[in-house]
């Protein structure tokens, strides 16, 4: 019995297989939409050349940009130090910000404490900040103490791009070949050699640094466009008014958590600012001590420390101590349980005398 034929399509029903001319067609359409969406975004450099206001400057990291638009270098610091003329400097993020109690500390020792803690900071800011302020400023305390979590030390893009670029304007000079050194070895990557041309063609950085400033400086703009008076007030809202003491807690603020793929110090030790700082601290005979926090207690207990961490931290105190320079570790610290903690990491602002006595008394024989 021979089959019988399958019944044809409807005529209501399109073909599996479109013709070939609706599919070059199809390919002409799509050609032109990916023209069309490579070639607007182009538009931005006229555009942002007529709306800026500052005159884009070679950038101090090349590395990361070619050119930038950028807030002006705060001198403020460098003046504080001159004055206070301290024995001891702190240098750090919000982790040593919700620490040290600087006017308690300075009680307890009789001697003048100075804190160079900028929140949402990462430890290129702390490098430029020990050598544009500290070191430009003359002064050579006794000890200066840089506060860290993990493997930020050895990490020199941790909180370098997007929304924190900005801030390392404050510290940074017309140049910092050093710096920029380290940075290239570490975006060597083929990610951010794909960044970097997209960024180069569109523009991307200069577009978003110029809306980042927008909403930065539209207050001021409502009463003066004078760029000194607009720059003080803004200093006076981040550092006094909106400063970490008065900032409110929130329960799961700034909660790190360490990768275990980094915890490789000698990998990554030539390409951190860690090595710029000792030999900075040579070079001016000084003394450098890094103090690593412990992140939330869980369990009333230290976090677990891998294996791989283990010895990323010796490695780490074992190269400071060589170089002559001082290591301290608050992990494990049974002194300092959940009660001391408020947010994330932070410690507790009802707590922080109490973190500043344990840390005098842990580290008596470099604050004598």
């Amino acid at each position: 019995m021979s089959a019988s034929p399958l019944p044809s399509p409807h005529p209501h029903e399109l073909p599996r297989t479109p013709p070939a001319e609706w599919s070059r067609r199809g390919w002409v359409r799509l050609l032109a939409l990916l023209v069309v969406g490579a070639t607007l975004p182009l538009l931005w450099h006229p555009v942002m050349a007529r709306l800026s206001t500052r005159a884009v400057q070679p950038s101090y990291l090349p590395a990361l940009e070619a050119a930038r638009e950028r807030i002006a270098f705060r001198p403020g610091p460098i003046e504080d130090l001159h004055r206070l003329k301290p024995s001891y400097v702190f240098i750090g993020d919000s982790m040593l910000g919700t620490r040290i109690d600087a006017g308690y500390l300075a009680g307890l020792l009789g001697k003048d404490v100075a804190m160079l803690a900028r929140a949402g900071t990462g430890p290129a800011y702390w490098y430029l900040s020990f050598k544009n302020y500290l070191i430009a400023s003359g002064e050579r305390p006794r000890v200066t103490f840089f506060f860290f979590r993990d493997l930020n030390m050895t990490d020199p893009l941790f909180r370098l791009t997007g929304p924190f670029r900005w801030s390392l304007d404050e510290v940074a000079g017309p140049e910092e070949p050093a710096l920029n050194d380290v940075i290239a070895a570490r975006v060597r990557g083929p990610w951010f050699r794909v960044h970097n041309t997209v960024n180069t063609v569109y523009g991307i950085d200069r577009a978003n640094a110029w809306v980042e400033r927008q909403l930065y400086d539209w207050p001021t703009r409502l009463w003066t466009r004078d760029e000194p008076s607009r720059r003080a007030w803004l200093d006076k809202m981040n550092f006094e008014i909106m400063g970490l003491d008065r900032l409110r807690p929130m329960a799961a603020a700034d909660l790190q958590a360490a990768e275990d793929a980094e915890a490789d110090f000698d990998r990554f030790v030539p390409r951190s600012v860690l090595p710029l700082i000792i030999d900075l601290a040579k070079q001016h005979d000084m003394k450098v001590c890094f103090v690593r926090v412990q992140r939330r207690p869980v369990g009333n207990k230290a976090p677990e420390q891998s294996p791989r961490m283990q010895a990323y931290v010796r490695e780490f105190r074992a190269y400071v101590e060589q170089q002559g320079m001082y290591f301290h570790d608050d992990t494990g610290d049974p002194m300092q349980t959940l009660a001391m903690y408020e947010d994330g990491d932070h410690i507790a602002r009802a707590h922080r005398q109490r973190y500043t006595r344990q840390f005098r008394a842990n580290l008596n024989q470099l604050l004598r």
